[in-house]
């Protein structure tokens, strides 16, 4: 049994997940949070991912806009097996919620002009960054 387990904060939206073993599609980790595969013993590539394809106008050409990682897992002929998932977001979610905040702030009080370069920088720091990390964005981790 191969047991797929994403870890949340309680502030997180609760968004359902692709799961992939071996390039195959094996199910989704729904708003519960959990899938459980009945998979036979082996080795396969779990891949979790989030999101899709965007089509580009009527060339029938997309735009890959998905988060992933993969890992290699070991299912054994008897036992379960645990993986657990999360994102890296962690420090840039905190950073996000405080410019949140400035940002609401600042619809009553006039901010500085630097305030607005700043915040602009943070976003495109956190977007570049981002599209680096888009197939390593999660942690996988076996118990």
């Amino acid at each position: 049994m191969l047991t797929i387990r994403h870890i949340r904060h309680w502030y997180e939206p609760r968004l359902q997940h692709a799961v992939f073993l071996d390039g195959l599609f094996a199910g989704m980790v729904g708003k519960d949070g959990c899938l459980r595969l009945d998979a036979p013993h082996g080795s396969y590539a779990l891949r979790v991912q989030f999101g899709g394809r965007v089509p580009l106008g009527k060339s029938g050409k997309s735009l890959d806009v998905s988060v992933s990682s993969t890992k290699q897992v070991q299912v054994p002929k008897s036992g379960d097996v645990e993986c657990v998932f999360h994102d890296r977001e962690r420090l840039w979610n905190v950073l996000f919620d405080i410019d949140l905040i400035v940002w609401m702030v600042s619809l009553f009080v006039q901010m500085p002009p630097l305030y607005e370069v700043i915040s602009n920088a943070f976003f495109a720091v956190w977007l570049v960054r981002l599209v680096l990390i888009r197939k390593r964005y999660y942690r996988i981790m076996i118990k």
